[in-house]
């Protein structure tokens, strides 16, 4: 009996054990399924907001923002001027609609438009890569830090834009610092102990110039710099902004190339850095930028692997550059850069009838007239415009 009576008890004891295990089983399942809800909702809020981006209507993306917090996060620890930072907390309500539609219209005439890549969320915090597609087949990329609340509505808490390798926030902070600069506030922005007071001057004439675009008078200070001062971030990144926004490309060159010798691994950089590495013919700093940039990312696109393609096809690496081709028009049927990524590739790699694949793909869906004529002017096109499967295309064509 005694024996019997153990053998129930411990049979008892096992089975509130195995009760309580199936129990532990049955909250994770839930919680499981909790989460997978709350980001299956809180990606669709995000998306409805992109979505709102390609109808040219930023009114969500506003509204998306919560001004107490990003003031908080763009004044953070830096040592802004007190008038300015009153005055810019007074205007922020009415600015910032006027500052978010500037950010999307890059072009006369020309609406950006988003591709929500990748989201990925834990609890009511979450983070979405989107890539918009500029003119003359060009890409930039945000990554947006985000929030939800318990009652789904979504809030941008910040955002990295890789065409200028900053975050809006840093971007506006250190634009108001310049707006009054005090030699407390520059010292923070050099990254070093050891700075004197004549090398926080010529930093604080330098952002002076930034602000009043004031090219000449930067290239003079930048001039007199010493080696640790022109490799600083605040230096290097003011030097590409103040030429890009001017426009002035010659200057802009020089501003790049400092930027490659100071910082050539940094993948926030690497977008900037292809407007030097592509017309320098630095093909293979070019190609590695890209891969940098699409391991930051952490998501696949299918123009990061026509860019690749590109890259890959002045490399001489055909066969790669077929592949990144493919792989964009597969998973983009509608990206143009990727067909003519394609039509490239396969015109080296003698694949004719994937060239006219391509060809078909690039008149028809995007209106471009690719007989004979049109071919000859690329030298590229010489051997398909021979070949049977482009003569019996083009004469179906006709």
């Amino acid at each position: 009996m005694k024996i019997a009576g153990f053998v129930l008890a411990l049979f008892a004891t096992m089975s509130v054990a195995f009760a309580q295990q199936e129990g532990d089983q049955a909250d994770y399942d839930a919680e499981q399924l909790a989460e997978m809800e709350r980001r299956t909702q809180f990606e669709a809020g995000f998306q409805s907001i992109v979505d709102d981006i390609n109808k040219a209507w930023y009114g969500s993306f506003n509204s998306a923002i919560n001004r107490q917090d990003m003031l908080e996060r763009i004044f953070g620890l830096r040592l802004i001027d007190q008038r300015v930072k009153k005055s810019f907390t007074e205007d922020f309500e009415t600015a910032l609609p006027d500052i978010i539609e500037k950010m999307f219209i890059v072009a006369e005439g020309h609406q950006v438009k988003a591709h929500l890549l990748g989201f990925d969320s834990r609890g009511f915090v979450g983070r979405a890569t989107v890539r918009y597609d500029l003119p003359d087949f060009q890409y930039t990329y945000h990554e947006y830090d985000l929030r939800m609340t318990e009652a789904g509505k979504i809030y941008i808490a910040d955002w990295t834009d890789f065409l200028r390798g900053e975050a809006f926030s840093d971007a506006m902070g250190e634009t108001l610092i310049a707006a009054a600069p005090s030699k407390q506030a520059v010292r923070k922005l050099i990254d070093s102990s050891r700075v004197s007071d004549s090398q926080v001057f010529q930093v604080t004439e330098l952002l002076k110039a930034v602000r009043d675009r004031r090219v000449d008078r930067f290239v003079e200070i930048w001039g007199n710099l010493d080696d640790d001062l022109k490799a600083q971030r605040i230096t290097v990144l003011a030097h590409v902004h103040l030429m890009k926004d001017t426009r002035n490309r010659r200057k802009l060159r020089t501003a790049l190339i400092e930027m490659a010798k100071h910082f050539p691994t940094e993948p926030a950089y690497s977008l900037m850095l292809l407007d030097y590495y592509f017309p320098s013919r630095r093909y293979q700093d070019a190609f590695d930028a890209l891969k940098r940039l699409e391991a930051r990312l952490g998501v696949e696109d299918s123009a990061m692997n026509a860019r690749l393609s590109a890259a890959s096809l002045v490399l001489r690496n055909a066969d790669d550059a077929s592949v990144y081709a493919a792989r964009a028009v597969e998973m983009e049927p509608g990206l143009e850069l990727g067909w003519w990524s394609l039509a490239r590739a396969s015109a080296v790699s003698s694949d004719f009838d994937t060239a006219v694949k391509a060809l078909t793909e690039l008149e028809d869906q995007f209106g471009h007239d690719l007989g004979p004529e049109a071919l000859a002017k690329d030298p590229l096109f010489a051997q398909v415009v021979q070949s049977p499967a482009y003569q019996e295309w083009s004469a179906g064509r006709d």
